[in-house]
């Protein structure tokens, strides 16, 4: 996969002080470490992204989470007593 130039401006330098010296831990160039930490980020689904499947699964349930609830604690109470 070709690579690509990201430029990101605007950083102070205790930031880039502090991600040098991370990077540096791991034994990584600045430029390795934040492609890494790019990497990580946007394999990482977003909060509403999220949020949107939850609601989409919850639309398409025909029983909700609180009847299950209750049909499990009806059950446990029935053979308990």
């Amino acid at each position: 996969m070709p690579s690509v130039l990201i430029q990101v401006r605007g950083v102070d330098s205790a930031t880039r002080d502090e991600l040098q010296v991370r990077a540096a831990r791991r034994g990584q160039s600045l430029t390795a470490y934040v492609r890494d930490l790019l990497i990580r980020e946007t394999a990482t689904p977003d909060l509403a992204d999220v949020f949107a499947r939850v609601d989409a699964r919850s639309e398409s349930a025909t029983i909700s989470s609180v009847d299950l609830i209750r049909a499990d604690r009806d059950r446990d109470r029935d053979r308990d007593a």
